[in-house]
């Protein structure tokens, strides 16, 4: 298990190193034989994701796990935290077969949350540019493995714009379809939608039509 100081000390560098390093805006740490990954982040929600009737800026964040393993996964052993924070955001839950996604809102971090008697947080993902950490087991109680960590860059915070990870390529893609991103950050607009709880594909280019990363790269160059 890494340490806290030795995460900070890299969120602090990462995050001073995009003032003068507009490439350096991903970064990703964890085992390259780790199942579980993050594929998805929506960090500002302008619409009602969870579909409770409102619009929430904790309640309609969203964060997307994938099982890129050979068989099912237990996600009761897999928590989700923000690298800025001590106590993890939520606790996934349920079985995740080969293959297959996992959606997790800001209103299943508030529940579980107010049922651990924590601070109803959400997901705490920061608009202006956030690191998420992926562990197997409580980060705070015994053994625990940073399988999967995320720095995302802010122009992804903005109204519902979400990266996306496609896979095998294991590039992460803006999703700004329905808030088009036209400045020079990378990575950069593609008018892809998000697509949480499935399979991401580029969806939005053409309507109703799906591409491939291979597609989106020929698309953008």
């Amino acid at each position: 298990m890494r340490s806290r100081f030795f995460l900070d000390a890299v969120l602090v560098a990462v995050l001073q190193s995009l003032v003068v390093c507009p490439a350096a805006l991903l970064w990703f740490s964890g085992s390259a034989n780790a199942a579980v990954l993050i594929s998805e982040v929506l960090p500002d929600p302008a619409s009602d994701w969870d579909a409770d009737g409102e619009i929430d800026s904790r309640g309609d964040e969203w964060v997307e796990v994938i099982n890129t393993g050979p068989g099912p996964v237990d996600l009761d052993a897999y928590y989700l935290r923000d690298a800025l924070g001590d106590d993890p955001q939520i606790r996934f839950s349920g079985t995740l077969a080969a293959g297959e996604t996992a959606l997790f809102l800001g209103s299943d971090a508030l529940a579980w949350q107010a049922a651990e008697g924590l601070s109803a947080t959400g997901l705490s993902l920061n608009n202006a540019g956030d690191m998420l950490e992926l562990y197997l087991g409580h980060p705070l109680e015994g053994a625990s493995t940073l399988v999967d960590a995320l720095i995302y860059p802010d122009h992804a915070g903005v109204d519902d714009r979400s990266l996306a990870r496609f896979l095998p390529e294991d590039v992460w893609v803006l999703c700004d379809g329905l808030h088009p991103y036209g400045g020079a950050q990378e990575p950069p607009g593609t008018g892809c939608l998000p697509t949480p709880g499935e399979i991401n594909t580029c969806a939005g280019l053409v309507a109703d039509e799906s591409s491939s990363w291979g597609q989106v790269k020929n698309d953008y160059r």
